[in-house]
């Protein structure tokens, strides 16, 4: 009975450890934000502006605007997330300097419907270097964090 007890208590050991163990879904990244804005031309228009001042690549990443999930890929492309309209928001696994545009609403403490403009993503050393880049073009240009969601999309 001794031996049964033992091997129970074994088990709930290598059970707790593997949850333990278990990846979180979020990671923290930083994000340098030069425009907020609830007009898409705008912020087009700000995004082809600072891919040029600042010498950064654009990348729309070849999203649209949608008034159900502010931007979205296009339906061929959401048929493997899931349906349209689909949206997945820079932060995952693509850090660096660029400029995008962005739905606010798929970061966590942003203020809800605007379209952000975003000229680097990563940790906080890379994007104090590229907010004092922009700041001198850019006066309004700030650096925010987030918990960027990496888990399963589907």
């Amino acid at each position: 009975m001794k031996k049964i007890y033992i091997w129970i208590f074994i088990l709930q050991v290598i059970v707790v450890s593997a949850f333990a163990q278990e990846e979180q879904p979020y990671i923290n990244k930083r994000f340098v934000i030069i425009q907020s804005t609830k007009n898409y031309k705008k912020a087009k228009a700000e995004a082809v502006k600072a891919s040029l001042q600042l010498k950064q690549k654009l990348d729309l990443r070849a999203l649209t605007p949608n008034s159900n999930a502010g931007l979205t890929y296009s339906e061929k492309e959401c048929e493997n997330e899931g349906g349209y309209p689909c949206y997945i928001a820079r932060g995952r696994y693509d850090d660096g300097e660029y400029v995008s545009i962005e739905w606010s609403n798929a970061f966590t403490g942003f203020a809800k419907g605007y379209y952000i403009v975003v000229v680097c993503s990563g940790n906080k050393t890379d994007a104090n270097i590229i907010l004092s880049k922009a700041k001198k073009i850019f006066k309004d240009a700030y650096s925010k964090q987030a918990n960027v969601y990496v888990g399963c999309m589907h």
